[in-house]
């Protein structure tokens, strides 16, 4: 299985490089033959071997090559298949193939079959669905049916108004999930029928003309009659309409884009739900300055509270009489301390917007680029439910738009592209989020063709950003780290999507402004996830928090002390979530120089030191061998922790002098073994 994912990458890359000529491609298919001649070498299959390095002698005449001819090209491609079929050969005469066949035969068909887009299954007719569940269903579908009807009345006079449209395919999206939960299968099914209508009006650029018009409003009404259920004459017509708005695409896609006439004596006004059934509540805006000031109230509520019931315990002896009255007057104090519990909970709690309410203006975003570029890419927005606090919201939004963008210029390939390597032509971009009371995981994947360590690199040399030695002993993950460095770009053209070697700068600096950290992960031919962790509210352990706790603890038998030296906020505080766990004190410090800085003050004296290697200041490996190399210092134990997994950095830590070596993030089982197999020995010796 791995052979045919090795060739299915280096057929592809080839196929790219037959379109482009570009040598730079050909840095994938060289690494996978290198494998795939290497794991023929160790299940002594020598057709095999010999196929990879004819190919591989055949890519490296390429190099020499200002532009690779197609005909080079697809020479290559015939060594690739007479590899696909020597590796093909393999199985059948093993004793295990006829085994195999039959499970290779059934996911061969899954293959062919086409794909559909998944629809979540609607419950059966005979699901029994409590009342309370109907309710909200009612009142979630008049909102959704009255803001649908709304931005048909704006597409009837407006028919080229993108912001209608993608109202109009919110809410019918939204529509067909709630109806499938409640069993309203109908319903659901037409739902999705309105919003397949939508997705191909903005593929083929097709205005709402009266035909499309026409088939979306009575969809509106039919899914106004099943949501008030209400009966309603099925004679076909709503498939007619859906007929004819779908021969104005296609014939809008045959480049012939029909033109709207007078709609007004085509088409029936919007149908808006039963005003007399709608359950709307009011809204009512307040400015975040006044909402914050009830938070501030709030809270000094909480301390006032505090301050009644420290008190009450200062009461000394007391007759009955009086400790009636004070039992009395606790109960109400409790009662008291669960209404300001409440209020401070539900005042939070407006703040917090869902996620998914940008689904709108993200998506926007990703088909203004797609239509720019002439390229075909759809959204998808995974637990959009989340609620976000909104100043972190409106933090987070220029960053996710800078990432869309650059998924679509420099990750989706174009359709002609998809299509010959195998993808389907419209690429998929998904954004999901995951969030708790300390911090949020934002994550933007792509199915592209990835980011070319070594046109980084090429890039970063040109743009004299780093030298060609640096460059040559830069790994392939350091290399991706070169994409966000202002001045760089892998653009081949200017324009206002790409070419000014500014937008992933702009997204580290916007996200590490506000304490958060971004990493990229790319795979040649699938694509590439950007992933912004940014900490909430609650702040990671500091020196302070940890000379409180320990002044108070008057017992000489403190825990073991470990220092945490890292950059990232969101780190530090998963880390000292660990190690506290663990039962050990935890001090921290945002890199090497403020380290230094603590321990020279001679207050702490940690029994182990955790240390990140990237930081700003003093990094890791300054850091590390400043420690090693003072007579003060040299006997604390330093672990690095670090992304850095190439054994070149794992062999200069322990030259430096590090007790271990951990890859990120810190994980539970691997605390657990350094603190057992350092800290403890230590806390075993005889004093």
């Amino acid at each position: 299985m791995a052979a045919e994912d090795d060739l299915a990458s280096v057929r592809s890359s080839l196929l790219i490089v037959a379109q482009t000529g570009d040598a730079s491609d050909l840095d994938v298919p060289r690494r996978n033959l290198a494998r795939l001649k290497a794991a023929s070498l160790a299940n002594e299959m020598p057709a095999i071997e010999k196929l990879c390095c004819e190919c591989e002698e055949l890519i490296d005449q390429f190099s020499s090559a200002e532009k690779i001819s197609p005909g080079a090209a697809y020479s290559a491609l015939d060594i690739v298949a007479r590899i696909e079929a020597a590796v093909w050969d393999v199985p059948m005469h093993s004793e295990d193939f006829l085994s195999d066949i039959a499970g290779f035969i059934e996911a061969s068909f899954d293959d062919l079959m086409p794909r559909k887009e998944h629809i979540p299954e609607p419950a059966a007719e005979e699901f029994e669905i409590d009342e309370e569940t109907l309710d909200i269903f009612r009142s979630e579908a008049d909102d959704l049916l009255s803001n649908i009807a709304e931005n048909l009345g704006i597409l009837s006079e407006f028919p080229a108004d993108q912001n209608a449209l993608w109202e109009v395919r919110r809410n019918a999206h939204t529509f067909k999930g709630a109806a499938g939960i409640v069993g309203l299968k109908e319903a659901s099914e037409t739902a999705h029928r309105m919003e397949d209508l939508l997705d191909k009006m903005v593929e083929t650029r097709c205005e709402a003309v009266p035909e499309i018009l026409s088939f979306l409003v009575a969809s509106s009404k039919r899914l106004t009659d099943i949501a008030a259920a209400k009966s309603f004459d099925d004679d076909g017509d709503l498939d007619r309409r859906y007929a004819a708005a779908m021969a104005c695409l296609s014939l809008s896609g045959n480049g012939d884009k029909p033109r709207p006439e007078n709609s007004a004596a085509t088409t029936q006004a919007p149908t808006r739900p039963d005003p007399s059934r709608s359950t709307t509540t009011p809204i009512v805006r307040v400015s975040l300055d006044r909402l914050d000031e009830l938070i501030k109230l709030s809270r000094s509520l909480i301390v006032n509270r505090s301050a009644v019931e420290e008190r009450i315990a200062d009461f000394g002896l007391m007759n009955d009489q009086s400790a009636e009255a004070i039992g009395k007057f606790e109960v109400l104090l409790e009662a008291q301390k669960a209404l300001t519990d409440e209020i401070q909970t539900k005042l939070l709690r407006i703040r917090m917007v869902k996620f998914g309410t940008l689904e709108t203006r993200l998506g926007r975003n990703v088909n203004v680029t797609c239509t720019d570029e002439g390229k075909k890419a759809v959204l998808e927005i995974e637990n959009g439910e989340v609620e976000i606090d909104t100043q972190v919201i409106d933090a987070l939004i220029e960053p996710m738009l800078h990432l869309l963008k650059n998924a679509v210029v420099h990750g989706i390939e174009s359709p002609d592209t998809r299509r010959l390597i195998g993808k389907p032509e419209r690429g998929r971009i998904v954004v999901s989020i995951e969030a708790d009371d300390e911090a949020i995981v934002l994550s933007v994947t792509d199915d592209g063709g990835g980011i070319s360590p070594t046109k980084l690199r090429e890039k970063a040399i040109a743009s004299g950003i780093i030298t060609e030695h640096q460059a040559d002993s830069m790994s392939d993950r350091d290399a991706l780290e070169l994409i966000f460095n202002r001045g760089l770009t892998t653009a081949d053209k200017l324009d206002m999507n790409a070419g000014r070697g500014v937008g992933m700068s702009i997204v580290k600096e916007a996200i590490e402004s506000r304490g958060g950290t971004v990493i990229v992960k790319s795979e040649p031919q699938r694509g590439t996830t950007f992933t912004i962790l940014m900490p909430l509210g609650t702040q990671p352990a500091s020196v302070e928090n940890i000379a409180v706790s320990v002044a108070e603890n008057t017992s000489s038998d403190l825990p073991p002390l470990v220092l945490i030296v890292d950059d990232s906020p969101s780190i530090r505080r998963q880390s000292t979530k660990l190690v506290e766990q663990a039962g050990l004190r935890v001090i921290t410090a945002n890199n090497g120089a403020d380290a230094l800085e603590l321990l020279l003050n001679g207050e702490w004296e940690p029994d182990l030191i955790l240390s990140d290697v990237e930081m700003p200041q003093i990094d890791g490996w300054g850091f590390l061998e400043y420690i090693k190399t003072d007579e003060n210092f040299g006997h604390f134990p330093v672990v690095m922790v670090t992304s850095l997994d190439a054994e070149n950095h794992r062999q200069r830590a322990l030259e430096l002098g590090a007790s271990d070596y951990l890859i990120k993030p810190l994980k539970e089982n691997d605390l657990a073994r350094v603190i057992n197999t350092i800290i403890r020995p230590k806390s075993q010796q005889p004093a």
